[in-house]
């Protein structure tokens, strides 16, 4: 009991010049610094996880456009060049000669090239010939109208 008086005791009569209540300034300001630079680490590691998933993200998006872009180019070649064959609108045989050839396109273009002689045009490069071209250049014929060939007309006739 005497030893638990004692600690009492030593509690109690304590200096308060000599004992510090506050946190000295330098603990304080590694403290900020701490909190600041895991701020920064944790935004960080949030921007590059965006980063690296969105990155898979946009590629993937864009190897589908090229790809589409692809068989579209491939589909209008057939059809200028073959039209009414088997491969002209088979857009499956298409999609898959353009998988297979995903990493060598020159090599496809140049094939294609050589066998069928023309050479690979994009989609929009390719002139349009199915509209028939008219010889009167814009100008209507009235067939209804015998007068202007120098003949008569229904109603003179009946007089």
């Amino acid at each position: 009991m005497k030893h638990y008086q004692e600690e009492m005791l030593d509690i109690h009569s304590f200096d308060p010049s000599s004992r510090c209540d506050c946190i000295p300034r330098e603990s304080v300001v590694q403290a900020n610094t701490s909190a600041r630079n895991s701020t920064i680490r944790y935004y960080l590691g949030i921007f590059l996880a965006i980063a690296f998933f969105g990155g898979f993200l946009v590629k993937s998006w864009w190897e589908d456009r090229v790809f589409e872009r692809d068989t579209k180019r491939l589909l209008a070649y057939y059809k200028h060049v073959i039209p009414g064959s088997l491969s002209d609108g088979d857009l499956h045989n298409a999609r898959y000669l353009v998988y297979k050839y995903r990493n060598k396109k020159e090599k496809l273009w140049k094939n294609l090239e050589k066998k069928y002689g023309h050479p690979v045009l994009h989609e929009h490069e390719w002139v349009e010939e199915d509209t028939p071209k008219d010889e009167t250049d814009g100008e209507e014929e009235n067939l209804d109208d015998t007068t202007a060939k120098g003949g008569t007309s229904d109603s003179e006739e009946e007089l």
